[in-house]
């Protein structure tokens, strides 16, 4: 039997998860007679199946001494429930929420004690009958490339997966020709827990139905599914580094050069730009509602994505924002001219052809910055008290839909609103007979 993902060099330590349970012991002991690492069997008694709790660690502490390793045993003093909880454990019946629970706990506990041995690899018993049913479940939950490759061999840290290769009935037949001891845990069985219910409902069905071969089958197909994912990561990445910019704070693409790729490579961009850049680690519903936004939304589509992070969508690129930020427009610019002796009525002729406005230099909230137009803009337009949508002024004065959004927008040091050039100024900062400094607004294209 082939044991994957151990390291060959000299005398590492490898923690071991030992339950008890026969994966595991096949683990252990496949390990140790390697003899090619310093092994400490780490064990969790979670208490909840109380007497039975403790003779699986009274077993794996046996064992340890006999194979002359060291341990490191975690014990809970109250499981979840309490008396009652472990009560129920104790006839198989066990509380809402324990397996999550317990698999916290077991995996903090391991990491700590690969944190104590200088970050030592955590090897877990996961086998080939796991995998079938882990990509099973991840196909019902309608997961994508990366999840229907099932149990990683590795997640590129301290965790490890050496028999996912390994059948159960070749683990029991190893044990029994050995006469290595094991013990049951009854909330295996309990169907309640969806991977038992894969294992001792679906699975026979399907077994029965397509012959035995068929979960070789379905464990051949993740190994393929992985092999995509590599793949797409690669491509990925590549895609990134050449496509995609970053400054500011507000991450860019252009939607075209995106457009043109297939579906898959475009969801794999979007998971990795969410995980690296974004801090997000998005379901396969949000990036399909991503990738759509991408593809079909409007110059005034925004989804949001999480954290405060917004996706933001413009004629020509697609914007990752977050919080109250705005991208800076790079085809537009922001010139100013202070100017003295401008009173209401020169103001008003200055602006008379859109391309320019005047307002009082005192009165304005420094600096200025420019941006597109995006949607739930809200600006209170000069002569009015109250604020007013954007995209009903622009359907009020008959702008057509195509000429609506992309256009340079001008606003103060909080983000308000003070011009939109050709369309209207706002109530802020108006020049009046007192104004003593005004300053004059242009927009200038760069291009």
């Amino acid at each position: 039997m082939k044991l994957s993902g151990t390291s060959h060099h000299k005398k590492p330590v490898i923690v071991v998860a030992v339950s008890g349970g026969p994966d595991s012991m096949f683990l252990l002991h496949e390990v140790a007679r390697r003899k090619e690492a310093r092994i400490v069997v780490g064990h969790v008694n979670h208490g909840a199946r109380g007497g039975e709790s403790d003779k699986d660690q009274a077993m794996v502490e046996d064992m340890v001494k006999h194979l002359h390793l060291e341990k490191a045993i975690h014990k809970q003093k109250t499981p979840r429930g309490g008396r009652k909880g472990m009560e129920a454990g104790e006839k198989g019946s066990f509380p809402p929420g324990f397996e999550n629970d317990a698999r916290n706990v077991r995996h903090a506990f391991l990491k700590r004690l690969s944190r104590k041995f200088g970050n030592a690899k955590v090897a877990l018993a996961h086998t080939a009958d796991d995998q079938v049913e882990t990509i099973l479940m991840r196909v019902f939950e309608g997961a994508g490339i990366g999840g229907l490759k099932g149990i990683p061999r590795g997640n590129g840290g301290e965790i490890i997966h050496p028999i996912l290769d390994v059948w159960k009935e070749d683990i029991l037949e190893y044990l029994k020709k050995r006469e290595i001891p094991c013990r049951t845990d009854r909330s295996n069985v309990d169907t309640r827990f969806e991977r038992n219910w894969m294992r001792h409902v679906l699975l026979p069905v399907l077994v029965k139905r397509y012959g035995k071969s068929v979960k070789q089958r379905i464990h051949a197909l993740g190994e393929r599914f992985r092999e995509l994912d590599d793949y797409l990561e690669d491509e990925s990445q590549r895609w990134i580094r050449k496509n995609i910019g970053d400054a500011d704070g507000v991450i860019r693409f252009r939607r075209k050069a995106y457009s043109r790729l297939p579906t898959v490579l475009r969801v794999k961009i979007l998971q990795r730009v969410c995980f690296d850049r974004l801090g997000l680690a998005p379901n396969e519903r949000l990036l399909t509602a991503m990738d759509r936004t991408v593809l079909e939304g409007g110059p005034s589509a925004r989804l949001n994505v999480g954290k405060g992070w917004k996706l933001d969508i413009r004629y020509e690129e697609a914007t990752f924002i977050h919080g109250h930020a705005a991208p800076k427009d790079e085809g537009f610019e922001l010139v100013s001219e202070a100017k003295r002796g401008i009173g209401p009525a020169r103001a008003k002729r200055l602006a008379a052809k859109g391309d320019a406005e005047v307002f009082d230099a005192v009165s304005l909230r420094m600096p200025l910055d420019v941006r597109t137009l995006r949607a739930g803009d809200r600006v209170r337009p000069f002569g009015m008290a109250t604020e007013k949508k954007v995209k009903e002024i622009l359907i009020d004065r008959k702008v057509p839909r195509g000429d609506r959004w992309g256009r340079p927008v001008v606003c103060d040091a909080e983000g308000a609103i003070l011009w939109i050039p050709g369309i209207l100024r706002s109530a802020h900062a108006p020049v009046t007979p007192a104004t003593r400094k005004a300053v004059l607004l242009r927009i200038r294209s760069r291009k």
